[in-house]
């Protein structure tokens, strides 16, 4: 939210490109308590959509934290295993951590089974470009949207993004130079949580 309101110049013309009103809008940024539940209002899905849209980011990237300077940072949750490509291919329940040569912070909340990539080649270029580390999540459910670990049938890992046309699934890399394939006998190995970069 704090993105949309800085591109946009303040919650009030932030709310006006997603048709909400200033108060609604505020509400949502600032997580205040629903007055029924007592529950920070959590942000629908068609909500955050129109965000995305309205700030000229691509379908889901509101799902995943980017570490812009519009705030302060999250705090460190945990570490998990940085593994190979072929180790996310073959993955099944658990990951070996005895032979992890590397592990890596992250702010998520930590599960049995979470583990890092090095995201290689420029199919997910420009918002993953190569060399980002980013913190998958086996553990969770997976929708359109999401990005996501395949293990396709060859049992090689690739990274794309799941969208639905109709009733059937596809795998849509950023980068507009590959093409868009269905999801088939393919099986999502995890959902993408978190993308991390290296400065220095």
């Amino acid at each position: 939210m704090r993105l949309i309101q800085h591109e946009a110049g303040g919650p009030t013309a932030a709310a006006k490109l997603v048709n909400m009103s200033t108060s609604q809008f505020v509400q949502l940024r600032d997580g205040v308590p629903d007055a029924k539940t007592g529950k920070p209002r959590g942000m629908r899905k068609e909500t955050a959509r129109k965000i995305e849209k309205a700030a000229d980011k691509p379908e889901g990237w509101l799902d995943i934290p980017h570490g812009d300077d519009l705030g302060p940072a999250p705090a460190v949750d945990g570490r998990v295993p940085l593994i190979s490509w072929v180790q996310a291919g073959d993955f099944c329940d658990a990951i070996e951590t005895d032979n992890v040569e590397e592990w890596v912070k992250t702010t998520v909340t930590v599960r049995e089974h979470t583990f890092a990539l090095t995201v290689r080649g420029d199919s997910m270029e420009p918002d993953f470009p190569r060399g980002v580390t980013i913190v998958v999540e086996p553990d969770i459910d997976h929708n359109p949207g999401d990005y996501v670990i395949v293990r396709n049938g060859d049992g090689e890992a690739t990274f794309k993004q799941l969208v639905r046309d109709g009733s059937d699934l596809f795998l849509k890399p950023l980068n507009q130079r590959y093409p868009i394939k269905p999801l088939g006998d393919s099986r999502i190995v995890g959902v993408v949580r978190e993308m991390l970069k290296k400065i220095k």
